[in-house]
Formats: structure tokens, C-alpha cells, sequence
């Protein structure tokens, strides 16, 4: 339901006390006012401003006095809005504030003293006593078809010198500015014109302008924020069966074809496994390789120390994740954020699972029409309820690499560092057995500590000798967290998919085999 529907709702119901957060207070007011005159042939709307008092008039400026105002100066099922008052509600009221609160919410519940009242801001904070007093409301952000507009009358505006170059393009600015303010999309297209009539003399409207004002406006949040990635999954080393999942998927995602098939809306992907092996690189190139913003999620910067704070910022983050589709959103290290949801009544009177539920009845309820493609990654999911493994399309175990995964990773980092030659060719099957138990980021490692042993020897390129040396400084997660690895591992083997498509690396020998080289190491260099 929009904004204003709902609105007319609650006012029609009756509801005496609201609670609207609005990043936009003065849309917002608008929307409130068209609102009122809907109702009933129209309801008298008055707005109390600190500086300006009511409607403006610099009378009955005290936040005190809005009380007796209300009752004997405006008109029975009058609104009233009160802006910003969270100043005076929320952290450390006066307690006799409150209690007039209270009192007035009796009072204009009644059918001959009726009224609304409306406490507008841009953030959620009430005392808690006034709580259960106040239903909360959010003003969200534009729909897509008010972004079109948007985009469309500015670039009238610029229409003697300016053309689309194609529609893909009309639309990349679009897609970019969903997610923005009417304020904010309209000072981005500002933007991008001054800037590319610097740059060119000709004025334009440039998608990577408008994406850059947006990254911008996410990171003050706090709680987003974009996060752009060069690579594709081709820098990924191994995991075939997952990227052979992905490269399936990918047709169906943006598909219509696939909608009039009968193809589900796309949910999104659980990674689970170790650190360092690939987890939330995947992750970065997926939306690389699909052609999706990727916005991260800190899910535990959602949670605050006012009573009804981490819901009310859940419910806005939601509704700002919306409004960024088509998007790709990744929850890092998830179980972190949600960690203790199934002992929250006990722990924080119930404030995790509550933000928890919310998002999972928004992973399930959300508009399939706006595709939001969620990628969340775990290190372990013994923590996390079924319920949220439930709502990905699959769950996928990434284990450390095998064999022909670390020949592959090696390549890769040794490439990208132009250190790859025909003799370390030639001795990768060596590389790879003292690799054995390595993570992709252990790998990685090992390639950055061979080449400062090289450059300290004034080497022209590493050699497998440096590579070797590496490795066998480094104590690989597998050996330090052998008991947690196989206990996951069989934890998964019966609910996972296997990202790899061979078989797990053996444990069983690691330390000897690891022992071994190194007193063989030894010898050799002796």
C-alpha cells in the first residue's frame, strides 16, 4: 500500500498518536496534507515547526504549549504534524511531557475531542513509555515510475543539447538513482550535467555520476553501502559446481521469458564455509558477472539502545533495499549479525529475534516484480535457524581447495602479479601437494611472500624455490582448525551442495605430510 493510502487508513481508523519517519519531511508533509483533504471533504492539517511555530505564524513556538494548541485552537479530526519533535520525545524526555502525552492520547481518542497528531522525523526516537502509544509509519522513498519522471523532466530540460544515446542508457540512470531521495536524484542529475560540461562542453546525463552521488548517500547510513567490483567469477580459482550453478541461474534471473515460464522470482545464495576460501570474492564478482550494483548489508549496525530503535531501522533499511532493485545486496558474515536471535528473550528483551523476523518475513514477502538478489555469507550456520537457510534458492558448502583449485588459484595471483612462468609451470603439481590444505587466501599469501623473498634477492621473477619457501612458513587454517572443519563438514554433507567438484581435501595426514617437507626442506638446504 502506498504512503498516502495508508496514511488515510490510520486517520480514517482513528489512530490519535502516529509516528512517520521521513527522510523527505517536506514531501512528506505534501503527501500528508493530500492526505487529509481526501478525508471526509477535507480535514484542517497544521504543521508546528520549532522555528516558525504553527503554520508558520511564530506563534506557539514552545514544544510545551503544542498541547493546549491543539485543544483549543484547532477544530475536532483536525492533524497535526509536529516536526522534529523527536527532540523532545525521544532520549531523556521530561517526564511531565510524557505524561501529557498520555494523557492527550485519551483525550483524542474520544469521538467529541477527536484528533491526530502526527510526530514527523527524519530518524525513529520515542521514550519507550509512549511506545505502545504510537503506530509508526514510513515515508518511503520514490517508486520506479516516479524516478522515471524524474529523469525524464530533467532531461526536457536539456533537451537542445542533450539525447539519450540509447535506451539502455536512459535506463542505467534510472536503475542508478533508485534507491536516492526525490531531492537527492534531482541534485545528482544537476550534478552530472555541471560535470560533464566541464569535462566536454556538452551537457549530459552520465549513469556513473548518478551511481557515484548514490554510493555517497548509502555510506552516510551507515548501514549500506555500494560496493563496486572490477572482476568477474573468471578471477574466482575452482569452485566449479558453484560457478556452473550461477552460469544456469543467470538466464533465468532477468529473464521475462523465464517468468512466463513459470520460473520462481530469484531468492538469492547462502555461502557457507571456512575463511579465506572464496566465500565473499564470490560473492563481490557475482554482481560483476551479472550486471548488478552490489550493496552490502552491516546488519549489525541495524541495532540501537532505544526501545522500537533496531525495528524501526530495520523497516527503513528494508524499504531502502526496495527501492535500489534491480540490485544485488550481500550480508557478510551473517551469523554475526544475527547472532544470538534464538536466546534474545532472555538476552535483550527479544530485540534480535524481532529485527531477525523482520527479515525474514521480508525475504519472503518482498515484491517479486524488483529483483533484489540476496548473496549472504556465513563461516559456520550451527548458530543460524532453518527458517533463513530456507529462503535461498541454494546453500552451497565451499570447502578448501583441491588439488586442481589451487593450481588454478595459483595461476591466477601469480598472473595477475606477472610472476607466472614456464618453470613455475613445470612444477606446479609440487606447488600444489606442499599447498595442500591451504585456503585461497593462504594461497594468496604464499604467492605476495615468495615475491618479497625475490625482490630482497634481487630476483628478475619467482621462482618455485621462493614459492616453496613460502609455503612452508605458513601454517595453513587447516591444520589450527582441523576438529571445527570436519565437524562442519559433516554438518553440510547432508544439507549443502558441494561448491567444489571434487572431492574434499584428506585431513588425515596433514600434519605428518607438512612435517615431512619441511624436515626435507631442511636437508636440502644443508
Amino acid at each position: 500500500m502506498k504512503f498516502q493510502e495508508e496514511l488515510t487508513a490510520y486517520i480514517r481508523a482513528g489512530y490519535p498518536l502516529l509516528y512517520i519517519s521521513a527522510l523527505e519531511p517536506e514531501r512528506a508533509i505534501s503527501s500528508i496534507e493530500k492526505a487529509c483533504d481526501s478525508i471526509n471533504g477535507g480535514l484542517s492539517c497544521h504543521v508546528w515547526k520549532v522555528t516558525t511555530g504553527w503554520d508558520g505564524t511564530n506563534s506557539g513556538d514552545d514544544p510545551d504549549e503544542v498541547f493546549d494548541y491543539i485543544d483549543q485552537r484547532q477544530s475536532k479530526d483536525s492533524v497535526s504534524v509536529l516536526c522534529n519533535y523527536h527532540a523532545y520525545a525521544g532520549e531523556n524526555p521530561n517526564p511531565i511531557l510524557i505524561q501529557r502525552f498520555m494523557d492527550s492520547y485519551f483525550k483524542w481518542k474520544t469521538p467529541e475531542n477527536h484528533r491526530t497528531v502526527i510526530i514527523l522525523s527524519p530518524m525513529y526516537k520515542l521514550a519507550p513509555e509512549l511506545e505502545r502509544f504510537c503506530q509508526t509509519l514510513s515515508y518511503t522513498l520514490p517508486e520506479l515510475d516516479q524516478i522515471e519522471s524524474l529523469v525524464d523532466s530533467f532531461a526536457d530540460l536539456y533537451k537542445e543539447q542533450f539525447t539519450w544515446e540509447s535506451d539502455k542508457h536512459r535506463e542505467s540512470v534510472i536503475s542508478n538513482a533508485c534507491g536516492m531521495t526525490a531531492n537527492e536524484v534531482e541534485s545528482a542529475l544537476a550534478l552530472s550535467v555541471v560535470k560533464t560540461k566541464m569535462a566536454t562542453d556538452i551537457p549530459t546525463i552520465s549513469a556513473d555520476v548518478v551511481m557515484e552521488e548514490k554510493a555517497k548517500i548509502l555510506s552516510k547510513s551507515g548501514f549500506l553501502e555500494y560496493w563496486p567490483y572490477p572482476e568477474d567469477l573468471s578471477s574466482v580459482g575452482g569452485l566449479g559446481n558453484l560457478k556452473s550453478w550461477l552460469s544456469e541461474r543467470e538466464k533465468a534471473v532477468f529473464s521475462e521469458k523465464a517468468r512466463e515460464f513459470g520460473l520462481p522470482s530469484p531468492k538469492g545464495l547462502f555461502l557457507l564455509g571456512l575463511p579465506g576460501t572464496g566465500k565473499s570474492l564470490s560473492a563481490k564478482c557475482l554482481s560483476k558477472e551479472w550486471g548488478l550494483p552490489l550493496i552490502r548489508f552491516d546488519m549489525g549496525k541495524v541495532f540501537g539502545s532505544l526501545v522500537g530503535e533496531s525495528e524501526e531501522r530495520m523497516r527503513m533499511v528494508l524499504a531502502q533495499i526496495e527501492s535500489l532493485a534491480p540490485a544485488a545486496v550481500w550480508i557478510d558474515e551473517i551469523e554475526k549479525g544475527m547472532a544470538g536471535a534464538e536466546s534474545s528473550g532472555t538476552m535483550d528483551s527479544g530485540v534480535t529475534k524481532r529485527v531477525f523476523g523482520q527479515l525474514l518475513t521480508w525475504m519472503e514477502e518482498r515484491p517479486k516484480d524488483k529483483l533484489i538478489y540476496i548473496i549472504a555469507t556465513a563461516n559456520e550456520a550451527l548458530s543460524l535457524p532453518a527458517a533463513l537457510l530456507r529462503r535461498f534458492d541454494a546453500l552451497f558448502w565451499v570447502d578448501l581447495p583441491t588439488e586442481s583449485d589451487r593450481k588454478e588459484i595459483l595461476k591466477i595471483h601469480l598472473t595477475k602479479n606477472n610472476q607466472m612462468s614456464d618453470t613455475i609451470d613445470e612444477s606446479m603439481l609440487r606447488l600444489c601437494e606442499i599447498t595442500r590444505g591451504f585456503s585461497g587466501a593462504e594461497i594468496e599469501n604464499v604467492v605476495h611472500t615468495a615475491m618479497f623473498k625475490a625482490f630482497n634477492e634481487d630476483a628478475t621473477k619467482v621462482t618455485p624455490v621462493h614459492l616453496e619457501e613460502a609455503a612452508l612458513t605458513i601454517t595453513p587454517i587447516a591444520k589450527l582448525r582441523r576438529e571445527d572443519i570436519e565437524a562442519s563438514r559433516l554438518w553440510a554433507k547432508d544439507r549443502c551442495q558441494f561448491a567444489q567438484k571434487d572431492e574434499p581435501v584428506s585431513l588425515d595426514s596433514l600434519h605428518q605430510d607438512r612435517v615431512r617437507m619441511i624436515q626435507s626442506r631442511s636437508i636440502n638446504l644443508n
